[in-house]
């Protein structure tokens, strides 16, 4: 299933959190609501959410990979630095006028990208013009939802497990965009703080991601070295490849951005056999695996 060359030259892991290390998209419908509730656009709720689900499953026009224009309320399509297409909310395609918008660094400041669900509800918080105290309130109050009954998400002891027997590479690494508080609260949650080497909040990526990549090589490693995993490719992935490193995509939503990542994963069922692979790789030594363990090791979690 995988190159067993190159992983076995991975020394640094760098792991997103929200959508890597868990998998979860039912709060998208309770972020939504709390987003609009006791705003003049509460009435549009359910046709809200039923778009947000089209984008999720890959039938509206606006989908994972594309760029949402906060000015102009248009997603655009891109192609390296420019952009090739675009469209309305509606799926009215604007051709030619896409073209115009030039490189994609020069719209940067007005650029969302949706690179995974948190994105989605970041367009819709921008194309009804709420303000920022109100995304940060239907923010924090879903993260908090997410890790308390009866909405918690579910841990997935397989791969907790097959992370913390990954003891191989030198650094395992956490990176997340969420701001400290959540981010703790979620690993604490978890109880996998402990497993890494190194956890980072408030990470800022892409930016955060370029200039880590630029530290652990300041360090001595090798470019081909480093490993990131995520959902989301432009804030863990794109910089990442720009300076040489393996990338991993896990997501099981499609998406339209065009890169050709090292690995494409779905599932956390498949990141857990490339924690193992990786250890067996570098070891030359397989390892013992049941459904016991990994069960048993769900219930320590979890408490």
């Amino acid at each position: 299933m995988y190159n067993e060359k190159w992983l076995s030259e991975i020394k640094v892991i760098v792991f997103d959190m929200d959508g890597t290390l868990y998998q979860e998209d039912k709060f998208m419908e309770r972020y939504i609501r709390y987003l609009l509730e006791g705003t003049e656009h509460e009435r549009e709720t359910v046709a809200v959410i039923s778009a947000v689900r089209d984008i999720l499953k890959g039938q509206h026009p606006f989908q994972f990979g594309h760029f949402y224009h906060t000015q102009d309320d248009l997603v655009l399509v891109r192609h390296d630095d420019s952009f090739i297409q675009g469209f309305t909310w509606e799926g009215t395609a604007i051709h030619e006028r896409a073209n115009g918008y030039g490189r994609l660094s020069s719209q940067a400041p007005h650029l969302i990208h949706i690179g995974d669900p948190w994105g989605i509800a970041a367009v819709v918080s921008h194309r009804f013009k709420l303000s920022r105290g109100k995304l940060q309130s239907a923010f924090e109050r879903v993260r908090k939802e997410m890790i308390l009954a009866p909405h918690h998400f579910e841990l997935h002891g397989d791969l907790l497990l097959a992370i913390e027997e990954l003891t191989a590479v030198k650094q395992k690494i956490v990176m997340t965009n969420t701001y400290l508080e959540s981010g703790i609260e979620f690993l604490n949650y978890m109880n996998i703080h402990h497993l890494f080497d190194e956890v980072h909040c408030g990470a800022e990526k892409p930016a955060g991601m370029d200039n880590y990549i630029t530290s652990l090589l300041e360090r001595g490693f090798q470019a081909h070295e480093i490993l990131s995993i995520g959902d989301n490719p432009w804030n863990d992935l794109h910089p990442v490849k720009r300076r040489g490193g393996r990338t991993c995509f896990i997501s099981p939503y499609e998406s339209s951005d065009p890169e050709i990542w090292d690995l494409r994963l779905k599932t956390l069922d498949e990141l857990a056999q490339l924690m193992r692979a990786i250890q067996e790789s570098i070891t030359r030594r397989p390892i013992p695996y049941g459904e016991d363990r990994a069960e048993a090791y769900k219930q320590e979690v979890q408490g």
